[in-house]
């Protein structure tokens, strides 16, 4: 019972009380001294006990928390059986807590190693600076992709590719980068990404390098094989007739001393049937062109809203007359952005009036606009209809020059959107259900 700590305290706090009682009695009462040649060592004795008594506590709980502060979770307290040991339920809670540490440091390896088996397997490159520019990660990803096992620091990327590290240098967080490298002798065209990380007072700059060569070449691939169909198909459609117009127009001025009236008529028909059709043939070309001179954006601070209005204004008379109601689904505050204004109203007349077009033999035409900030941070413009929709095969082609599916439409309207959008770092598709309609997004 005794060796519990309160009652020790207890047992020298009255001790000394008694012995400081003792000494007054002994000066007041007895009016002589020599009492007190006894009585102050055993004070002095008492309360060094009480000190160290104390005092024990307090290194016992400084060790306890000098372990933790170096993260030593090894350190054991002794836990005595007996009821009465002071120190019992402080070593048992010392050691209930190291015991809850060491597991949390067990889980954090084990998530580490973990994340770090993840980041060693991806195909994706990654590699991390910290703010002074020193490496802090490299992986196997981006070790094979660029055939160099290390940068030390962010300068040395310089001395590795000029274009990667102006790349690397001017991207933004979230951004989206296309670099082309030679790695031994070979083309590589890497997809660029950048994170930043905040970690206490440090500031990580994760990129992330993805090898799309493989991928581009077969898009690039595909796209050349649908451009050159329709091309074909374009103009086999336009040169078929000219050459069989121009072999009987031929055959007939073979037969000039037997032409009559009706047979000079008949050339003359040939020859303006030629005419007109090589003039159509001339004007696809001069789409063709077209289509590949974009002027390049003039960027400036714009609301795309107050963009989506004009265009609304412009069409709203055509839209009246087709009856079609147009749903605003965007608050009424501004969504700036750096923009070209007339190529991207120039986007929006086309994505509207092919959803005016969609909308001819619906019964309750409508369209709805959708204007809304992404949790990305990315713009995205929907603009829907409930037309008939489109067929699930035609869905890919839509957006590849010359393809149609209007009587008298060029074909590049779409294609032409989607570089105005590309050009502005942002993309443009389309969703359809057959029978519910059509939604275009455009993300920027």
């Amino acid at each position: 019972m005794f060796k519990n700590f309160k009652i020790q305290v207890l047992f020298y706090l009255g001790a000394i009380l008694l012995v400081v009682v003792g000494a007054g009695a002994s000066i007041f009462l007895l009016e002589t001294e020599a009492y007190l040649l006894v009585l102050v060592p055993v004070l002095v004795l008492l309360i060094w006990r009480l000190f160290r008594q104390v005092d024990k506590t307090n290194r016992e709980i400084a060790n306890f928390l000098a372990n933790i502060q170096y993260n030593d979770y090894e350190a054991h307290f002794p836990e005595s059986r007996a009821a009465a040991d002071s120190y019992q339920k402080l070593h048992s809670a010392f050691n209930l807590v190291t015991e809850k540490f060491r597991d949390i440091r067990s889980e954090k390896e084990a998530q580490f190693q973990f994340l770090q088996a993840i980041v060693e397997n991806v195909d994706t490159g990654l590699i991390c600076f910290d703010q002074e520019g020193k490496t802090v990660l490299i992986n196997k990803g981006l070790q094979q992709i660029l055939h160099k096992s290390y940068f030390p620091n962010f300068a040395a990327v310089r001395s590795y590719s000029e274009s990667m590290y102006e790349a690397l240098q001017s991207i933004a967080p979230g951004e989206r980068l296309l670099v082309k490298l030679v790695v031994n002798n070979q083309i590589v065209q890497l997809a660029v990404r950048k994170t930043i990380l905040q970690m206490r007072d440090d500031a990580l700059h994760l990129y992330a390098l993805h090898n799309i060569h493989a991928e581009l070449e077969d898009q690039e691939v595909a796209s050349w094989q649908k451009l050159i169909r329709i091309l074909t198909h374009e103009i086999m459609n336009s040169v078929a007739p000219v050459v069989s117009l121009a072999e009987t127009t031929s055959e007939m001025m073979e037969e000039s001393d037997r032409l009559s009236g009706d047979s000079l008529d008949d050339i003359r028909k040939s020859i303006q049937a030629i005419r007109r059709r090589s003039a159509g043939l001339l004007h696809f070309t001069e789409t063709y062109r077209q289509l590949t001179k974009i002027p390049p954006p003039k960027f400036e601070a714009c609301d795309l809203v107050e963009i989506i209005e004009h265009v609304l204004t412009l069409l709203k008379p055509e839209l009246e007359r087709r009856g079609i109601s147009v749903d605003r689904q965007y608050k009424e505050k501004q969504y700036e952005a750096q923009l070209d204004p007339d190529l991207i109203e120039q986007v929006f007349i086309n994505l509207l009036k092919n959803a005016m077009d969609a909308l001819e033999e619906s019964a309750e035409p409508a369209i709805a606009i959708h204007l809304f900030k992404s949790l990305e941070g990315e713009l995205e413009v929907q603009i829907a209809d409930n037309g008939p929709g489109i067929p699930p095969e035609l869905l890919d082609e839509i957006f590849v020059p010359f393809f149609t599916t209007k009587k008298e439409g060029s074909g590049i309207g779409l294609s032409l959107c989607r570089q105005i959008i590309q050009m502005h770092k942002g993309n443009l598709f389309a969703y359809s259900q057959m029978g519910k309609g059509t939604v275009f997004t455009v993300r920027i």
